[in-house]
């Protein structure tokens, strides 16, 4: 098998077939390449004399060895033709993303909403493949791979929304359980932001804001290929059911709005409320109201708190209790 089999009623087993370095090998020529993209832009599947058609190749000898290097991994030959394969398919992706082939940049946008951290205006800019939101005021800073691709065709007032779309879209997948490089398993562990950017950057204790020191941050650990995306805990829990039911019950329908007006908790809104174990919370607001989430170090849900301050009522749910401390 492949890339997955199954011995029995076992485990499914992954042999590596091909080392990467052959792999991309077989793509180093252009003629490769035209046939990836004739596949691509067909109806699944291509006869041998519809792909040389496409690709523009006289000589039927050379267009065949150059579709046979491509058999197995990207191409899969069948009885009615030639298909690309799921790998196959995901180069052409890239392709198409401007992954490899294009390059772009954004001058600074001003953000409809504050800093969350001091209040400050802040703006969102694009080079080198990543979108980089700043506050003027205490210098923090968020960066986010996007895809050149993204921001195709779209005028300049729709980026700012269509980079958080994207953005949010991402932490789904990463939430879920999938690593957005790789499609490896990730797991979370949540964590101080000052112990995250520490592990992450060199000599970053000087320009980290006092206020941000002890927020907590989610770092999702790929198995796979050792990524280590990372995430605000106001960001992650965002979709979390109890906030998405609490939004809604007041009108908000919080998985359409504008993540950067919903993103952005304070940093009095978020907090490590012990260490040892560690138990961490993020509150959100509405119409006066207010729900938190408590989660433990490995982003299990501990507790939720509902408050309605507009009659003095207050509700713990307890999901683990014992390890619900109260801030």
């Amino acid at each position: 098998m492949s890339a997955a089999g199954y011995r029995g009623m076992g485990e499914p087993e992954f042999v590596e077939q091909t080392d990467p370095e052959t792999v991309f090998t077989a793509l180093s020529d252009s003629n490769r390449v035209e046939i990836l993209q004739a596949l691509w832009e067909s109806d699944e599947t291509a006869t041998f004399s519809e792909l040389r058609e496409a690709v523009g190749t006289r000589d039927s000898g050379k267009f065949n060895y150059h579709l046979d290097k491509l058999v197995g991994e990207f191409v899969t030959r069948t009885d009615a033709g030639y298909e690309l394969t799921q790998a196959g398919k995901q180069i052409n992706g890239a392709i198409e993303a401007g992954a490899y082939t294009v390059t772009a940049t954004i001058e600074p946008i001003e953000l409809p909403t504050p800093c969350p951290v001091c209040g400050g205006s802040r703006t969102l800019s694009y080079a080198d493949e990543t979108v980089s939101v700043d506050c003027d005021s205490c210098g923090t800073v968020a960066e986010f791979g996007v895809p050149p691709s993204v921001f195709a065709d779209c005028d300049r007032e729709a980026i700012p929304e269509i980079a958080g779309r994207y953005l949010r879209t991402t932490f789904r997948k990463v939430t879920s359980g999938f690593c957005p490089f790789c499609d490896g398993p990730v797991e979370p562990t949540v964590r101080p932001i000052s112990e995250v950017l520490d592990s992450h950057l060199e000599d970053t204790e000087d320009d980290l804001p006092v206020q941000t020191d002890d927020m907590p941050h989610v770092e999702y650990d790929c198995r796979r290929c050792g990524a280590t995306p990372t995430g605000g805990l106001g960001l992650v829990c965002l979709d979390h059911p109890a906030v998405v039911s609490f939004y809604y019950d007041r009108g908000v329908d919080i998985r359409t709005e504008s993540i950067w007006s919903v993103v952005g908790c304070p940093p009095d809104r978020q907090s490590i409320r012990t260490t040892d174990p560690l138990v961490a919370a993020v509150t959100y607001t509405a119409d006066e109201d207010s729900i938190t989430v408590v989660v433990d170090e490995t982003l299990d849900t501990v507790a939720i708190e509902r408050a309605c301050h507009r009659i003095g009522h207050r509700v713990l749910s307890f999901v683990r209790p014992g390890l619900c401390p109260r801030s």
